[in-house]
């Protein structure tokens, strides 16, 4: 058949398949350590862990685009889960409020429905629950810039 640009050659697959398998150990014990220190920070008035918390969900969520653009149904639905389990693990955050809370359970329920339609196969319906995930967070951001700032 016709190759598309990102089709990898079959002598090549079984490489990536490992490196795949590497990757996703190395995300997993990544996920497990970051939700360790989270519980750590959980206990401590100055929280050190934050910025480093953001920046994994930060890459995290970079990495699930790129699963969803290259149509990486398993990949997006396991991203998906470890952003929703970050966010769990982050709702020791300092700002505690309504709408914060609010913000954070609609981010969980979209990455479930990601989660739905990649195990299903759903090309449009994982582009459209990725969106609504990144619409959740910027404006979670806002919320909580916003309220850091008194508006």
């Amino acid at each position: 058949g016709v190759r598309r640009p990102f089709d990898r050659p079959r002598a090549a697959q079984g490489a990536f398949e490992r490196t795949d398998q590497m990757t996703h150990r190395t995300r997993t014990a990544r996920l497990i350590g970051l939700l360790l220190i989270a519980g750590a920070a959980a206990g401590s008035a100055q929280q050190p862990g934050v910025g480093q918390l953001m920046r994994e969900k930060l890459d995290h969520a970079q990495a699930l685009l790129a699963s969803v653009v290259l149509g990486d149904h398993a990949g997006a639905a396991r991203l998906a889960n470890e952003l929703a389990l970050l966010s769990e693990a982050s709702t020791w955050s300092p700002l505690r409020t309504a709408e914060y809370l609010h913000y954070a359970s609609d981010f969980r329920e979209s990455a479930r429905s990601l989660i739905d339609e990649a195990n299903a196969g759903n090309t449009d319906g994982v582009s459209l629950a990725y969106m609504e995930m990144t619409l959740n967070c910027v404006q979670c951001h806002k919320h909580v810039r916003g309220a850091r700032r008194g508006d």
